[in-house]
């Protein structure tokens, strides 16, 4: 049984085109993506939204740097792009040392301003990689390239070390991070079962992660035991919770809905670790 049930769920904006991917930015702006390309922005404390730009292509994760830059996953244009406040689109990173991006999922900035992204490569094809853009903008394939459809990506609060679904495999990696150099990965988790799809760390090291399918969030303790925490079998409030975050100073887990055109929370009763705004 979950720990909390879809009535503890609090509907905070509808009106959305299917966001695949929500992230709050450094004054507590809530960002999402569209199934169209939209970049959305929602004020802090009553979410009013509003699209800041079209990018023309399906948008997947989205994280934001200190100046309010938004980076979303273009998976239609193959692309990172980097969308400004006034909504200028430029492209950030669309290849790295071993070849052009091919399904660019989801990216999390580290304490150094390393940006780390997912590409997912061919759903059925082990052939997905994790790309390092730097600061510099030199972009590196940090593990090789056979990995299976590698999706959400949380850095640990610990120790850096990089957290990465693969949703076809339907586990969480674990890869520490030394010197710069990525260790080789080492399944932290599975879920059989389950597509797995978003990742957010708790300050506690509490480990959540959102399933696309069939409807469910489940945390994972640092003794690496799995709890189901909600579940929507009816898929209506819930309704394909691709990717998840934490609100800024606060308790409560927002998720974004595919199969919808909402975004939802919950208090979850612990906070979430701080993400890391660099300066670029």
């Amino acid at each position: 049984m979950s720990r909390f049930n879809i009535n503890q769920v609090e509907v905070i904006r509808t009106g959305l085109d299917h966001p695949e991917c929500i992230n709050f930015g450094p004054n507590g702006e809530l960002y999402a993506g569209g199934f169209a390309g939209q970049i959305y922005e929602m004020s802090p404390h009553d979410f009013g939204l509003k699209k800041l730009a079209d990018t023309n292509g399906f948008v997947g994760g989205v994280a934001a740097d200190a100046n309010r830059n938004v980076y979303a996953c273009n998976s239609g244009k193959r692309s990172v792009l980097r969308v400004s406040p006034e909504g200028k689109v430029d492209v950030f990173c669309d290849r790295a040392t071993d070849g052009l991006l091919i399904m660019p999922n989801y990216g999390s900035f580290d304490k150094e301003g390393n940006y780390y992204v997912s590409d997912s490569g061919d759903y059925w094809t082990p052939n997905g990689r994790l790309i390092r853009v730097g600061r510099n903008r030199g972009a590196e394939s940090m593990i090789g390239g056979n990995w299976h459809y590698p999706n959400g990506l949380a850095i640990s609060p610990k120790d850096g070390a990089v957290f990465m679904i693969e949703s076809t495999a339907a586990d969480i990696l674990r890869i520490p991070v030394i010197d710069g150099k990525a260790s080789p990965p080492k399944i932290y988790a599975q879920l059989q079962g389950n597509v797995l799809d978003g990742l957010a760390f708790a300050s506690n090291g509490n480990l959540y992660c959102s399933c696309y399918y069939p409807n469910r969030i489940f945390v994972i303790h640092p003794d690496q035991n799995i709890e189901l925490v909600i579940e929507d079998s009816t898929g209506e409030v819930l309704d394909q919770p691709t990717n998840v975050a934490f609100e800024p100073n606060g308790t409560r887990l927002f998720f974004a809905n595919l199969g919808g055109g909402h975004v939802g929370a919950f208090d979850v009763g612990e906070r979430g670790a701080p993400l890391y705004y660099p300066k670029i």
